[in-house]
């Protein structure tokens, strides 16, 4: 079991002075799938006048705040104290992605939820041909399912380029498939298009990579960043994270805030302020940092 301190800070500070902001934040760690949240702690500076958690649609935790008075800069940063424990991942016992297909489109009861929502096209992930003729050659007939996911990662891994600040929030998978190069964002996406194409079902996962610094060298603060990934549900097994911008299963570095059909359903943060300034300059500084095990 691994354990973590997580920070997320980001600061806003606007052209014009901001009478009021409200936002909601998807920056609250599950406790879910191997993974335990102790303690989040939220500040928010100006104090806001209201400040909420709830749990949305997927069974993430959000939180909503509302400022009332005048200010020039925002900054909200979230502490979080999580455990961290998947286990390990049997790729020989697999079935065939054929399977997991068809137990998807119709699942017994034993497999115990209903996946539809996730096979359905989302704002940002629509399935096309496209993306299965690109998903085609890792998903050769009766290869099982997770050498197949396995592989599809890596090829994104091969065939795009990353690239920071070449797509936007609002970039749609046919987008980077065309462009051939994105974030980790853009990656999750393509991955979940393509498995969706496919008739599989497919989720967005947020949250955070611990980065391991080279040999010799300490853990800079400030070097991590939010992540972004897929996963895959397996009928009777459950969900399978996969990350196509590091070509590898998810494992115990790895720290999740919430799951959404696409990044739309789980920004780190969205708002609306009221302002007659045009522009804002955005930082956010995010630690991951490893703990002793607190016994």
């Amino acid at each position: 079991m691994t354990h973590y301190r997580v920070t997320h800070r980001t600061t806003y500070r606007y052209e014009e002075p901001v009478s009021a902001s409200y936002g909601q934040m998807h920056l609250l760690p599950r406790t879910a799938d191997g993974q335990t949240c102790h303690t989040t702690r939220v500040a928010i500076d100006p104090t806001p006048d209201d400040l909420r958690e709830r749990i949305d649609y997927f069974g993430n935790r959000a939180a909503f705040y509302a400022i009332h008075s005048e200010h020039t800069s925002l900054t909200v940063t979230t502490t979080s104290d999580l455990a961290v424990n998947r286990g390990g991942l049997g790729l020989l016992d697999a079935p065939s992605w054929e399977e997991v297909r068809d137990r998807t489109a119709s699942p017994a009861v034993d497999d115990g939820w209903e996946p539809i929502e996730f096979l359905l096209d989302s704002p940002l992930v629509a399935a096309s041909p496209g993306l299965a003729d690109y998903a085609g050659p890792s998903f050769a007939p009766g290869r099982p399912v997770l050498e197949a996911l396995l592989d599809l990662a890596q090829r994104i891994h091969d065939d795009f380029d990353y690239e920071p600040g070449s797509t936007s929030v609002t970039t749609t998978v046919d987008d980077v498939l065309a462009a051939r190069q994105g974030v980790c964002q853009d990656f999750a996406h393509l991955a979940i298009g393509c498995l969706r194409s496919l008739g599989l079902a497919a989720r967005y996962v947020s949250g955070y990579l611990e980065t391991t610094p080279p040999p010799g060298k300490e853990h800079l603060q400030g070097a991590d960043v939010s992540h972004a990934w897929a996963a895959l549900w397996i009928p009777g097994s459950g969900w399978v994270d996969v990350d196509p911008t590091n070509e590898h299963f998810v494992d115990d570095r790895y720290v999740t805030t919430a799951w959404g059909r696409d990044y739309a359903d789980v920004p780190p943060l969205k708002g609306v302020i009221f302002t007659k300034g045009l522009e804002h300059d955005l930082e956010v500084v995010v630690d991951v940092v490893r703990l002793d095990d607190p016994g």
